[in-house]
């Protein structure tokens, strides 16, 4: 049943930017899957193309609930990279790799791009971003990378899709047309084959107000909605044995506006191939992961979120699909080297 308009418009925004408005990027669950989508550093990180598309459907039965889909390819420049086998490297009493059983890499170049459609209630964004990263070995066993995206991200309001009561109300005189933004991200991540750490913002160009927008009640905070957001990220991979591996690790969000969230993850891998895992999302949902690599072209993983907010009322939680493909896999590698 369609709504009054300021009322679904109000909804699309909680529902997408979070209850104290702050959050307006889509999240994902499985966002360990593809770092990538938060930091630009990571591209070009493996020795292959790496090609991902994810859907999430949030608040499944909730009217105006989001819907995401992103694209994501990035690669590196040049040859492979000179890497070992990780079933073949020693592993030390502490669960970590033994670095004398490591080679050396090289210095590289990485480029990628990134689109991503998401739609919540009446509110639709689309982006489109490239990016370019390079890759400096620090030590045999630690390397850093630095990157910076740039685009576009489309912002429109379906005004037409809305039955409404109001016949005065901002968004339906055209105060709200399709508006689009620069995007400029930049990132560094710091990995080794046991660890990583990751800084980033993006949306940090400043979102000046369009002077006609001023004083237009709901119009113009439309307009003020567009804020920086930045994350840090960190992980770790400690080995039980050369097929088991546990790899915790945790995400921060943060925003000029919003305290900071937080992401807990941990996941149990084995083979290198199959993984299974738990995710914490502060004040709002507990997710299971499940994926699988199929030999040394595609990937596969699924989640599911029980949300424990108020809207678990309502909803009846959010499904989240991601496929990943390996392209130009000159190594033949099953699982990814750097990312996990």
């Amino acid at each position: 049943m369609k709504k009054n308009l300021t009322i679904t418009t109000i909804i699309a925004f909680v529902l997408s930017v979070g209850a104290a408005m702050a959050q307006q990027r889509p999240q994902y669950s499985q966002y360990v899957l593809n770092n990538y989508l938060h930091n630009p550093a990571v591209g070009g990180i493996e020795n292959y193309a790496d090609i991902r598309t994810g859907y999430r459907a949030q608040w499944i039965g909730l009217e105006g609930a989001p819907k995401s889909f992103y694209a994501s390819a990035h690669t590196m420049l040049g040859q492979p990279r000179r890497t070992s086998n990780p079933k073949s490297r020693r592993i030390n009493r502490y669960g970590f790799t033994n670095k004398n059983s490591l080679r050396s890499v090289s210095p590289h170049h990485g480029i990628g791009m990134f689109a991503q459609v998401d739609k919540a209630g009446l509110l639709n964004t689309s982006t489109f971003n490239v990016s370019y990263a390079y890759h400096l070995p620090i030590s045999r066993y630690i390397n850093l990378s630095s990157g910076i995206s740039t685009g576009l991200s489309n912002y429109s309001v379906k005004t037409g899709d809305a039955i409404y009561f109001d016949t005065n109300d901002a968004y339906l005189t055209g105060a709200v047309p399709n508006t689009a933004k620069l995007d400029l991200g930049v990132g560094f991540w710091l990995y080794s084959p046991d660890f990583y750490i990751g800084l980033s913002g993006t949306q940090l160009v400043p979102d000046k107000q369009d002077p006609a927008q001023q004083g237009n009640g709901d119009a113009a905070q439309f307009h003020r909605l567009r804020q920086a957001h930045y994350y840090a990220t960190a992980g770790m991979r400690m080995h039980f044995s050369k097929e088991l591996a546990f790899v915790p690790s945790l995400m921060l969000k943060k925003t000029s506006t919003s305290a900071v969230a937080l992401d807990l993850n941990a996941k149990l891998m084995y083979d290198q191939k199959y993984w299974a895992g738990l995710s914490y999302r502060h004040q709002d949902a507990v997710a299971v992961l499940a994926g699988a690599s199929i030999g040394d072209l595609f990937d596969l993983a699924y989640s599911y979120d029980f949300t424990t907010s108020e809207l678990n009322k309502y909803s009846a939680g959010s499904h989240e699909v991601v496929l990943g493909f390996k392209l130009n896999n000159r190594n033949r590698e099953t699982n990814s080297q750097w990312v996990w």
